[in-house]
């Protein structure tokens, strides 16, 4: 293996960290690891997951009582000694013959799949639940190792854009009820992981839930340097703010989370407001798994948290500019090992980036089938730059819902009643947004709900997938 290497200490995890891994170790490690070789990055993946895979069979009783679990564990461990040999490919062509996990046996087995116990400086255990849009409960346990390389992460992200950390910080998004009695309130700090290991500016949070006018407010008095929003509220957002009388005016950057990013938000974003953007893509169940590099902009896998493959119909990995399923394996999580767990989501796998990174690259994350358009032609896409149809003026807020093959409800927020031209208009619009000439109803409603978690699905499908 070529360039500098983490020493590895014996215990389970990769980068390496001791049993009780402090976070500026972890740093340390993830500084010279993201400049690896991608060859590098998949092969020192390769013990960590035949562990996992020994782990699973022998601990998880879910895996335990598979009749694959154990042989497939024996057989990654063979094609790991191989691929330590010199046989790289060994490896890999035992590892994808694992099954997948989907999301609906996740939900359904539940419990199965926690471990009976974790080695000695992962506790204490803790719990996220999901329920994502669906409104779906996922639960998954996570551990001190888990949380510690999410903050990691975090403040790895931070470094590659070089932010200020004495700057404010602002936050909008999904609050549990008890943090939003201080939604609004100053803190003196940006709070952990960054306060742990840096001084830092002040900072603010709202949650997601509230009215416009009040986060636009909000916005405007706090007015911080940076500020973490989800794409479908920065738009309306946006309006509300300018109905005020102009725009934040220490904002210099955007994070967006928890959805896709739209194109002509960014594009807004920088000649409105002069501001950059860029975008996070996680899960909750495995943490973050990709964000971007300031350089070229590229959506950088984050391989030393987990391995993430992306799959054609016939299972087989994804060359750059071709767009599959996402597949992740979490390498840290001996408490739910969650091994080849296919998210719902769709991906295109990117060239490597001239930035220097070794970590893969996402050209674009899409997201889940249930976003996809269908027509009656054979043809299914993801929709893009669906925000245009506001540039009617009257439409505050919208949400496409396909019906059937060829027909789309339009759910628009109004601000007055249409004018038959302007429906006239939306409608035509709408059919640009889709890319097909669908039979458009509107259906003026008074609010279009977020899901449980403060996401908001614009273009949602009903139409099943054909088998």
């Amino acid at each position: 293996m070529s360039g500098q290497k983490i020493i590895r200490s014996g215990a389970p995890g990769w980068p390496s960290f001791p049993p009780k891994p402090t976070l500026p170790g972890l740093l340390d490690g993830l500084k010279v690891s993201q400049w690896w070789l991608p060859e590098d990055l998949t092969q020192a993946q390769q013990p960590q997951l035949a562990f996992l895979a020994q782990w699973a069979a022998t601990q998880v009783p879910w895996y335990e009582g598979t009749d694959w679990a154990r042989p497939a564990a024996r057989a990654l461990a063979a094609a790991q000694a191989a691929a330590t040999g010199g046989e790289p490919e060994a490896f890999w062509s035992a590892w994808r013959s694992l099954p997948l996990l989907t999301k609906p046996e996740l939900r359904a087995l539940g419990g199965k799949l926690n471990a009976r116990s974790v080695p000695p400086g992962h506790a204490p255990l803790g719990t996220l639940r999901t329920s994502g849009s669906t409104g779906i409960a996922v639960e998954v346990r996570t551990t001190a190792a888990t949380r510690q390389l999410w903050d990691a992460l975090t403040v790895r992200e931070h470094l590659w854009f070089r932010r200020d950390f004495t700057r404010r910080a602002g936050f909008i998004r999904f609050r549990k009820r008890d943090e939003r009695e201080t939604d609004g309130v100053v803190r003196p700090s940006w709070g952990p992981p960054v306060a742990l290991l840096y001084r830092s500016g002040p900072s603010s949070a709202m949650h997601i839930g509230k009215p416009l006018e009040q986060l636009a407010a909000w916005l405007t008095s706090f007015d911080p340097t940076y500020l973490l929003a989800y794409p479908s509220i920065m738009g309306p957002l946006m309006d509300a703010v300018a109905a005020g009388g102009g725009r934040p005016r220490s904002l210099e950057e955007v994070r967006l989370i928890s959805e896709p990013l739209d194109p002509e938000l960014q594009a807004r974003l920088a000649t409105e407001w002069q501001v950059r953007s860029t975008d996070l893509y996680s899960a909750n169940e495995v943490g973050y798994i990709a964000f971007r590099c300031r350089e070229q902009g590229k959506l950088h896998v984050q391989s030393e948290s987990l391995l993430v493959e992306v799959l054609d119909d016939a299972g087989n990995p994804c060359a750059p500019g071709e767009t599959g399923r996402v597949v992740v394996t979490s390498l840290h999580n001996l408490a739910t090992p969650l091994l080849r767990y296919e998210i719902g989501d769709y991906a295109e796998v990117g060239a490597p980036c001239s930035c220097g990174r070794g970590l893969p690259v996402l050209a674009r994350v899409m997201g889940r089938v249930r976003n996809l358009i269908r027509t009656p032609d054979g043809r299914h896409y993801w929709p893009v730059a669906l925000g245009r149809i506001r540039t009617v003026l009257p439409i505050i807020q919208t949400q496409f819902v396909q019906t059937a093959l060829d027909a789309v409800e339009l759910r628009v927020v109004l601000n007055r009643a249409l004018s038959p031209a302007e429906t006239a208009d939306a409608v035509e619009k709408a059919r640009q947004c889709l890319g097909y000439p669908f039979t458009i109803t509107l259906v003026p409603v008074a609010e279009i709900p977020r899901g449980p978690t403060g996401k908001f699905e614009e273009f949602l499908s009903l139409v099943e997938p054909a088998q």
